[in-house]
């Protein structure tokens, strides 16, 4: 697999890497790569929001405030939202994604990267930005 320059991480991936889910090892090169500086990694605030509260329910604030952490320290980059909001929503007026999904888009445009996602059909209809799913299927 080669990793791309620029990779911005939806929230799935990195959940399902947190979990050890089907396709983590995938989201681990990439991860990897990013640790090695071969690639420059990022994630929207807001799906950094939805990776917290998700791993939180799951686990507590502790394991998810840590999993973030680790992020952080590995060299992925947040991106605030002030920059992508207006793109964020002409992506939900074009195809209606999820919010965080449209932000996870907006980020990769701004950056010129390709988006990290998962198998699910929410960015079949998206041509806008280069997609790189790491599994088939959603978890």
């Amino acid at each position: 697999m080669a990793v791309p320059d620029r990779v911005v991480f939806d929230a799935e991936p990195l959940i399902a890497h947190a979990d050890d889910e089907p396709g983590s090892g995938v989201v681990e090169e990439y991860l990897d790569a990013v640790a090695a500086e071969d690639t420059a990694g990022y994630a929207s605030c807001v799906n950094l929001a939805e990776i917290r509260y998700t791993l939180a329910r799951k686990y507590d604030r502790t394991t998810a405030d840590d999993y973030l952490d680790w992020l952080d320290d590995l060299g992925i980059e947040t991106r605030a939202v002030d920059a992508v909001w207006i793109e964020a929503s002409e992506y939900i007026l074009a195809y209606n994604p999820a919010l965080g999904d449209s932000f996870a888009l907006a980020t990769a445009e701004d950056i010129d990267a390709t988006l990290i996602v998962g198998g699910d059909d929410d960015y079949d209809d998206v041509s806008d930005v280069p997609i790189e799913r790491f599994r088939d299927g959603s978890a």
